[in-house]
């Protein structure tokens, strides 16, 4: 049951409601029951539409957080390569000390 196409939704309401609708008379039944699937075949789609935007914004904050995350990695790494770059003659022999240790 594929509840994104139109046909399915309302085979599977009218499937439903076919039993629960048994007991009301046939005068009111066949309204109430295309009322009832009318306006909930509207409420399907409404959540469907929300859903799907809701998934499409998480989508687009995720590349952009990625981007950010990237972003800073970069700038943190030439910050560093900067540091190692703009080192006096003194800092550099403490660092080779360090490293050879």
């Amino acid at each position: 049951m594929e509840f994104g196409k139109k046909t399915d939704r309302l085979k599977y309401l009218e499937d439903k409601f076919d039993d629960l609708l048994y007991v009301i008379s046939d005068t009111y039944g066949n309204v109430l029951k295309n009322e009832l699937i009318s306006r909930l075949d509207i409420t399907i789609k409404e959540f469907n539409s929300e859903m799907n935007n809701l998934f499409k914004s998480l989508k687009e904050k995720e590349v952009e957080r990625q981007s950010l995350l990237n972003k800073h990695q970069h700038s943190t790494g030439s910050e560093t390569i900067d540091k190692n770059q703009n080192l006096t003659d003194w800092e550099e022999k403490l660092k080779q000390i360090e490293e050879s240790k």
